[in-house]
């Protein structure tokens, strides 16, 4: 997808911006940048976005985390007192 929206860009002229790059790229957020890893892995079939790790972190909001860990700290101090401590101390 990339190496056709850079013939899009560089052979017939056609802006980053336009529809028919944009069709190509934006629903996977792509971009119009040759990859070195991808460059050098493609031939293998090698996807190395999928070996990225996702930090869940950026999947929640802070008040909802914030809220999940406070609630699974409740359920941990009802198991046993001490473990609370436990865990702070890790």
């Amino acid at each position: 997808k990339v190496m056709q929206a850079r013939k899009l860009i560089y052979d017939k002229n056609l802006a980053i911006d336009t529809a028919q790059v944009e069709a190509l790229l934006k629903l996977e957020s792509l971009v119009s940048t040759i990859n070195a890893f991808s460059n050098r892995l493609h031939h293998t079939g090698f996807n190395f976005f999928k070996m990225l790790v996702i930090d869940l972190l950026h999947k929640f909001e802070l008040g909802v985390w914030k809220a999940i860990f406070i609630h699974l700290l409740h359920i941990l101090n009802c198991l046993k007192k001490g473990k609370v401590h436990k865990l702070d101390h890790q």
